[in-house]
């Protein structure tokens, strides 16, 4: 334990003033913007287009920003995030010089899977956090879509902590991918094409469930079955993945 921490506290150290660190940030913020600007549309050209009640204004809302997330940028921000982590020894070759430090080949592997699950964990909480901002611009741009009062995230928790679990199994397997070409592009290429098929499986009732890059946004559908199949996969198969690329790290030569 004492390994992988010092190996997870070496990754936060290499990302201060990197762009995957900023990412996090960011591309919550991009998102809320966006949602921001659909909404303002919404009420503009469809102006009888609103909720019922604040209650239920708030958590169409959450669920409308998590949905997109989950959809188009979670997919991207994973992609990124698991291609610039194993960038940072892979451009500069440092793979040799990391493995002779004082400290196993798997505190290695896992410090960096690791890594990439805490800045997913980290983009959720910044996202749920920017809700109550994305709503009380609404209150006042756009007065009709009845969003009004103290923000009801209540019922949004348990989704975001499940599309959380739901997409270890993705970043298992960015993370294999990542790792085991050192080419950037390669990382990239596999992540959008299966952002892009995503998109289209992820509609389907009966396979947007099993599909790992689909999985996250199966957790904001209104089919309960859908949605514990997708947590329960996700999670366990993204730590048998997981244990799988660290087989694999261990037995290639990273010079």
């Amino acid at each position: 334990m004492n390994s992988w921490y010092r190996a997870l506290h070496a990754e936060i150290l290499k990302l201060k003033h990197t762009m995957a660190l900023r990412l996090v940030v960011l591309i919550p913020v991009g998102i809320a913007l966006l949602i921001i600007a659909q909404y303002i549309s919404i009420a503009h050209y469809m102006p009888g287009h609103h909720a019922h009640t604040a209650a239920k204004a708030w958590f169409s809302l959450g669920r409308s920003t998590f949905v997109f997330w989950c959809l188009l940028m979670l997919p991207l921000f994973v992609t990124l995030e698991t291609a610039l982590l194993a960038g940072l020894e892979h451009n500069n070759r440092q793979w040799k010089h990391l493995e002779a430090l004082a400290l196993p080949r798997n505190a290695h592997y896992f410090g960096k899977w690791s890594m990439a699950v805490l800045m997913v964990i980290c983009a959720h909480l910044i996202l749920l956090a920017l809700i109550p901002v994305a709503g009380w611009v609404l209150m006042f741009a756009a007065p009709t879509l009845g969003i009004a009062g103290v923000p009801a995230l209540g019922p949004l928790v348990g989704p975001v902590a499940g599309s959380m679990l739901a997409s270890l199994l993705m970043i298992s397997l960015q993370m294999w991918v990542a790792l085991h070409w050192r080419s950037f592009s390669v990382a990239v290429s596999v992540g959008i094409f299966a952002m892009v098929a995503g998109f289209l499986i992820g509609r389907s009732h009966t396979w947007g469930k099993f599909y790992p890059w689909s999985m996250p946004m199966q957790v904001f559908g209104k089919d309960a079955h859908n949605m514990t199949v997708a947590i329960w996969l996700g999670s366990v198969a993204g730590i048998v993945v997981a244990l799988i690329g660290l087989y694999d790290y261990l037995r290639r030569d990273t010079a």
